[in-house]
């Protein structure tokens, strides 16, 4: 048993015991579930102003109930600038308009058997934010209110008298994570300049002594931000802040919330002394500090306490987003239910989805091979299997681009079969699948470079800096790797419609919005792809959907059964075996697009008198052979003799 040193000797005991979860026979409602992410800006507009908002959540939740889904993620529906899609809240209450249709949506959905979570930023917020504006106000008054809700760091200054930030970390979308604020009357007379740090900040290099700074330099005071200039990183080591952050929560939770996705959790604790990250980039001035403000010294206290003062005293799930890396073995001291004060219920990695990057470098390309990805998901399903915790199933999201144009190919022959077989991978693993908007239908990453595709922060900053180099391969790079990456792939409205490019009805704009011009520019192929299009043909993307729902819900072998991962090195076959109670389960996915053959017989998995559960392909054989012959892109599933 491979589990950390801490959680090893109790799971142990519960295996002698016969009470841990290798075939986890009682399970708690979130681990049956199949949760539905909503990106309501692009979900359905109602109002008129051509963006998605809550009453078009409202319209659809009869959609999402004869999907089979169960819970209902919100992105962020608070107050915002916008500057992230709302991940940096410019205020944590809302207005009483947006309230009233929040406590709506969540009283239709439980009367429909839904159950609701809202995504919610507690690493940081909008510089905009109240909190923010009264901390720089009063960072140099001792007893100034919130004067440390945020994390405030000096400047440096070298020997030549040069001003430079606290340290030498990067931010995750590029840049400096430190920033300098405006200067007030009392900065300029007291010789000080304000600044904003966007990460962490360090004592390698040492600041000047006040009164030479006041006599010769500014002193830069930053405040920190991990991601966007605008995003400043909250102070959790102060306890008032973490009161607060409490009492929102309980807010939200009394109001029949039954839970939150928690973005980019483990970055709420920073290494003690905001020290410079280790040179991976010689010559370079920054460098990637992930190893400084992830997952840091404080990270499980933290969690530890909140679970304890809020989270348990509620029948909810959390899910916490474990940003800028996390291995299997921390994730388990996240999740692990031998641990003796627990954290969170479930979270959201991204080792499966950084192999196409050099790295950590998302913008940086490179080709992947699937042994490579089964090694990954093997390491994860095993600790999660042995050591208490419990995976989040999932192939892309609001920040990820399409699955089937990362995974598979987006290729008009075979989009079909990928966006099946995808979701045979997705509903057969071992854990509980996220599904994003429009994954069920089948959508790809748009395949025309558009800069008014580009909104998203990140992917705008990337773009402006390689047109900035005027290096026409550096341009051309940069082109490729949006539209393989960007964030804005997924962020496309829904396609709804037969008649438009947008997805939902035949009226103007497909019924996502009204005859106004939508935020973003719709997919180019929502025709053939849209829910209209779909809803009633048996072979659709959205019917196998469906059925894949419900064949996991209804086949406990599936939901409940141990997992084993075969056959490791093949190239082109990814396969495991599903195990509950004496009934074997056998998934074979050929991941490429050529016909592949695969023999069980020396993987302890005969076929000779194998039932067939499951294919996506329309015609196939009734008789099994060994080997099998895999057509391009085939996914199968097999019930084997005992």
């Amino acid at each position: 048993m491979d589990c950390p040193e801490d959680i090893r000797e109790a799971a142990l005991a519960a295996k002698a015991a016969g009470t841990d979860d290798v075939e986890a026979e009682n399970l708690e409602w979130w681990q049956e579930a199949t949760v539905y992410q909503v990106l309501i800006p692009s979900f359905k507009d109602t109002n008129g102003d051509g963006k998605g908002d809550i009453g078009g959540v409202i319209e659809n939740l009869d959609y999402l109930v004869d999907l089979g889904v169960d819970i209902v993620w919100l992105t962020p529906i608070f107050e915002s600038p916008m500057f992230d899609m709302g991940y940096e809240q410019q205020n944590k209450e809302m207005r009483w308009s947006l309230r009233k249709d929040t406590d709506r949506l969540v009283q239709t959905a439980h009367e429909k058997g839904l159950k609701v979570i809202i995504d919610i930023a507690l690493n940081h917020t909008s510089v905009e934010h109240e909190w923010f504006q009264t901390s720089r106000a009063n960072r140099r008054n001792p007893n100034g209110e919130k004067r440390d809700w945020y994390i405030w760091q000096p400047g440096t200054v070298d020997a030549e008298g040069k001003q430079n930030p606290p340290n030498n970390w990067e931010s995750a979308f590029g840049g400096k994570v430190c920033k300098t604020s405006v200067a007030d009357d009392a900065d300029r007379r007291q010789g000080l300049l304000g600044h904003m740090m966007m990460l962490p900040a360090s004592t390698v290099r040492k600041p000047l002594e006040p009164k030479k700074v006041v006599r010769y330099v500014l002193l830069i005071d930053k405040d920190m931000h991990i991601f966007g200039e605008k995003q400043a990183d909250i102070n959790w080591e102060n306890e008032e802040v973490r009161q607060e952050i409490y009492k929102i929560l309980r807010w939200w939770l009394d109001r029949g919330l039954d839970g939150f996705r928690l973005d980019c959790m483990n970055l709420i604790s920073k290494a003690h002394g905001f020290p410079d990250a280790p040179t991976i980039k010689p010559g370079e001035p920054l460098q990637q500090a992930n190893c400084r403000f992830a997952n840091g010294p404080n990270i499980h206290k933290h969690l530890q306490d909140l679970n304890e003062h809020v989270f348990s005293k509620y029948d909810i799930v959390t899910i916490g987003e474990m940003s800028c890396g996390i291995s299997s073995d921390q994730a388990v001291e996240y999740l692990s239910k031998y641990k003796p004060r627990r954290e969170l219920h479930l979270l959201i990695q991204f080792q499966h989805v950084e192999l196409d990057c050099h790295d950590g470098d998302k913008w940086l390309l490179r080709e992947w091979e699937l042994p490579e990805l089964k090694h990954i998901l093997d390491d994860w399903q095993r600790k999660m299997m042995h050591c208490g915790g419990w995976m989040t199933l999932w192939m892309e999201n609001h920040d990820q681009p399409r699955g089937i144009s990362r995974f598979t190919t987006s290729t008009p022959r075979f989009r079909g079969f990928c966006a099946k077989m995808l979701a045979m991978w997705l509903f057969t693993l071992r854990g509980t699948p996220l599904l994003f908007q429009g994954q069920e239908l089948g959508m790809i990453n748009p395949e025309c470079f558009s800069e008014e595709m580009n909104q998203d922060i990140e992917t705008v900053m990337f773009w402006n800096s390689a047109k900035q180099q005027e290096n026409s391969e550096k341009v051309e790079h940069a082109k490729k790797a949006i539209q393989q990456k960007g964030r804005d792939n997924t962020r496309v409205p829904m396609p709804v419609s037969v008649l438009q490019t947008w997805q939902w009805t035949g009226e103007a704009n497909g019924g996502f919005c009204s005859d106004v011009r939508p935020w973003m520019p719709p997919c180019p192929d929502g025709k053939e792809w849209s829910i209209e299009n779909q809803q009633k043909d048996e072979t659709s993307v959205l019917s196998f959907y469906r059925k894949m729902i419900r064949m996991r819900k209804s086949h406990p072998t599936l939901l409940h059964g141990s997992i084993e991962i075969i056959d490791l090195d093949n190239q082109y076959i990814f396969a495991y075996l599903r195990r509950f109670k004496g009934t074997r389960y056998l998934i074979v996915l050929n991941f490429s697009p050529g016909a592949v053959p695969w023999t069980g017989a020396d993987k302890g998995c005969a076929l000779e008198d194998a039932k067939l559960l499951l294919s996506n392909y329309d015609k196939q054989s009734e008789k099994v052979r060994d080997p099998l012959i895999l057509r391009p892109f085939e996914g199968l599933v097999y019930e084997l003799s005992q």
